[in-house]
């Protein structure tokens, strides 16, 4: 079945509000940091921190962002589909609002570098000249993609190559010092430095950082694998419901949780490292990737399928607001974070544990779900994706929501 032009399809704003908990369960965990840390056990100060630590890092870490991606590739397909319906062009203006998304992506990476808006706005442009290819093909590539085989497989080269000289290993440890060096500075000036500190720094060697982590870590073509698994589910209308799609998202519930269960448990026993300079350092990063990705699967699924049992309301209902409203929701909650832990606020960077940063995450992403429900009673999208929409279409778009009247 073929979604209307005017039909929203609830469960994927379900989603979305899922992972807009992760994100800031994952930000705030680390105070907004968004950037190296300046020592090992920087926001460890008890054993509660080291636990809520270890536990942000193995369950939400990595694994949000991917659902958050994968709805990135999905709504390009939605939206694909809803202009073909209409017999409407859609490159043009698809690629305009991706424009208008890396803009608002900039002005957010100059307070935030952790923004991810600007990365998303550039991989989409991708996006266009795949969207007629076969998902036969695209899903093959998408999964060598999100399991990160091309890093893997250059990491796997290069560990075959002679060992570095001694030169070369001095070069190595004069790049650590240097790096060290930079990374407390830049805490530094995220804990006591002025706004204007933060944006000079985000929009210059932040700025090159992002690229170079996005590169390293292999994070990009993740990202850009997970667009492409998304769009191939939105051709096939994943999320439609039915007693196929119903099929699909058990046994996908079932088999991501059993390979999320094992890969979470070797992902506590075997910490994977940032640097992969032997076949153990192999091993741990692949089962990492294998956890993020089956992990994210499986809250996925499992939220399809709850949300599927209590269409007419309960608490996952109560989450669509969110959902609907995702960009004004992502962007609130850096303003939150900044002001609470940036020394231009009230400077809890650096002085409170991961423990307690964790649990104002929690705190905010509440505040939030009861602020999207009072907005989307009264207007028909949040702020920023009314101001998405209307630089996009270059006209005002309405907003407030039409009154009902009594027959």
């Amino acid at each position: 079945m073929q979604p209307s032009s005017s039909e929203r399809i609830a469960v994927i704003d379900v989603i979305r509000a899922i992972a807009l908990f992760g994100i800031v369960i994952a930000h705030s965990g680390m105070a907004y940091l968004a950037g190296p840390q300046p020592s090992p056990d920087f926001g460890i100060f008890t054993g509660a921190d080291q636990f809520v630590d270890e536990l942000v890092r193995v369950m939400a870490t990595g694994k949000f962002f991917s659902i958050f991606s994968f709805l990135f590739g999905l709504s390009f397909a939605i939206q694909l589909q809803r202009a073909q319906q209409k017999g409407k062009g859609f490159s043009l203006r698809f690629i305009w609002r991706l424009a208008v998304l890396f803009l608002i992506g900039f002005v957010h990476n100059a307070f935030f570098s952790g923004d991810i808006l600007v990365v998303y706005a550039l991989l989409g442009l991708f996006l266009i000249p795949l969207r007629r290819v076969s998902p036969r093909v695209l899903v093959p590539i998408s999964l060598l993609l999100i399991f990160n085989v091309p890093g893997i497989t250059s990491a796997l080269i290069k560990s075959y190559a002679p060992p570095p000289t001694a030169v070369e290993q001095q070069m190595g440890l004069e790049r650590a010092k240097q790096f060290a060096i930079t990374a407390k500075r830049q805490a530094s000036i995220k804990q006591s430095g002025t706004i204007a500190d933060v944006v000079r720094m985000n929009v210059t060697e932040s700025l090159f950082q992002k690229v170079s982590f996005q590169i390293i870590t292999g994070r990009l073509w993740i990202t850009f694998g997970f667009f492409l698994l998304g769009m191939c589910a939105g051709k096939a209308n994943l999320f439609q419901r039915s007693k196929e799609h119903e099929t699909f998202f058990r046994r996908l519930a079932i088999a991501s949780g059993i390979a999320a269960l094992v890969t979470t448990v070797l992902t506590v026993l075997y910490p994977a490292a940032m640097i992969l300079t032997s076949a153990d350092h192999l091993a741990a990063y692949f089962v990492l990737c294998v956890q993020n990705v089956t992990l994210a699967a499986f809250f996925a699924a499992c939220t399809t399928l709850l949300y599927w049992r209590q269409f007419a309301g309960g608490l996952l209902n109560g989450l669509a607001a969110m959902g609907k409203m995702g960009l004004t929701t992502y962007l609130s909650q850096t303003a939150i974070g900044l002001i609470i832990f940036y020394g231009f606020g009230f400077g809890l960077l650096g002085r409170t544990g991961v423990a307690t940063c964790t649990a104002i995450g929690v705190g905010i992403y509440i505040a939030q779900i009861f602020a999207a429900q009072w907005w989307m009673r009264r207007f028909s999208q949040g702020p920023v994706e009314w101001l998405w929409r209307t630089l996009t279409y270059l006209k005002p778009q309405p907003i407030v929501q039409p009154k009902t009247t009594m027959a």
